[in-house]
């Protein structure tokens, strides 16, 4: 599974390389039926270079820029490993593909900026989550979407404490020796034998779970999604004694993760995910409700958010389910106008506002179109 959040929409949106292809597929997760996979992407493949040549590109151009999408083909690894959805992104000297926990549509884009619209459901307010499944001498790190968890590739933590704390599981020994830093290039040798305890396992775990949590927040650092921790209460209550990471949810996946399948481990951490972001939303609305009328900060006039959103200043969106909005933007006039989807420079003005407030570390929400006064489209709680 591959990250994809603010830090690569960024990089997406700062390609200025043209043409820039998008193009989006659905996977299978299911054994049975991965073979699809390869040959839906395949398939599209070949309708994207048809389309390239019939707009006049030169072949060789379209060689090149074709050239990395093809090169996944022939990776039996990559197919190995797939989520709900592949997006993939091309320009001249640019490809990035991205497996993502969300069913996507099967299309393809060409122009002069990406496509990014079928991702922004992960980048929503409660669109993706971490889950830590706590065992005593290992730990695994799920990535949650809207539609499955997949396994977040244990290069990026360590996954053991034998291998964290370079030491043998203390229970099954009789003797280990165990490297713990004491400070940056100094290292304490203990050597222990007979005497091993419960406060001896206690201590080590510990140790590890602040290896595995310096690792965690570095790791999510450019992606700070609400992370569920899921493991029996004294794994979780020691794994909280060391975590520094700030949106940890209070409630956990209680009992050992291996006896979870991963569809119910999914289902439970999505529910708990679910509970948390109604209550933000909640405590947002009733905010938005509180400042409206009384102060600038809260809004739903749409000049202000289009332009605002740009500009940073937007802490909060609230924007309508299925809400679409065409216009256009002048921003020598700093103005707004709504209009109809095939007029000459038309955007979809929700959408560019969602993502220019996610840009700018603003928060997303997706409410119910009556949440909203007026039939508004979009409301907004400003930074100033």
């Amino acid at each position: 599974m591959d990250l994809f959040g603010t830090r690569e929409l960024q990089e997406l949106l700062r390609v200025e390389r043209t043409p820039c292809i998008s193009l989006f597929a659905p996977m299978e997760r299911v054994t049975s039926l991965a073979h699809q996979n390869p040959v839906r992407f395949r398939n599209l493949l070949r309708q994207l270079q048809e389309r390239l040549e019939r707009s006049g590109i030169h072949p060789r151009s379209i060689e090149e820029l074709l050239a990395p999408a093809q090169a996944l083909l022939e990776d039996e690894l990559f197919w190995l490993y797939q989520g709900d959805g592949l997006a993939v992104f091309a320009a001249p000297e640019f490809f990035r593909a991205y497996r993502v926990p969300l069913r996507l549509p099967e299309e393809f884009a060409i122009g002069e900026r990406f496509v990014v619209t079928p991702l922004l459901p992960l980048l929503l307010h409660n669109g993706q989550f971490w889950v830590l499944a706590l065992e005593k001498y290992r730990v695994r790190l799920f990535l949650g979407g809207p539609s499955g968890l997949s396994e977040v590739d244990p290069v990026h933590l360590p996954p053991s404490l034998r291998e964290a704390l370079q030491v043998d599981q203390p229970d099954i020994m009789v003797q280990y020796r165990t490297a713990l830093r004491m400070g940056q290039g100094r290292t304490h040798m203990a050597t222990h034998g007979h005497g091993f305890g419960k406060e001896d396992i206690k201590r080590m775990v510990l140790e590890y779970y602040r290896v595995v949590d310096r690792a965690f927040r570095e790791l999510a650092a450019e992606h700070s999604f609400p992370l569920v921790l899921a493991g029996v209460e004294y794994l979780v209550g020691l794994y909280r004694e060391v975590n520094s990471y700030p949106r940890t949810l209070a409630e956990v996946v209680p009992g050992s993760p291996e006896t979870h399948p991963l569809p119910q481990l999914f289902e439970h951490a999505r529910q708990l995910v679910l509970q948390w972001a109604q209550q933000e939303r909640r405590r947002w609305l009733e905010q938005y409700y509180e400042l409206r009328g009384k102060s600038v900060k809260a809004t739903e006039e749409l000049t202000t958010i289009v332009l605002g959103a740009a500009e940073g200043r937007i802490e909060v969106l609230f924007i309508a389910e299925g809400a679409q909005l065409w216009g256009t933007v002048d921003w020598r006039r700093r103005a707004v106008e709504v209009n109809s989807a095939d007029a000459p420079g038309a955007v979809d003005l929700v959408n560019e506002a969602a993502i220019q407030t996610l840009l700018h570390r603003g928060t997303v929400l997706s409410v119910a179109a009556q949440e909203l006064p007026d039939a508004a489209s979009m409301a907004a709680l400003l930074r100033y």
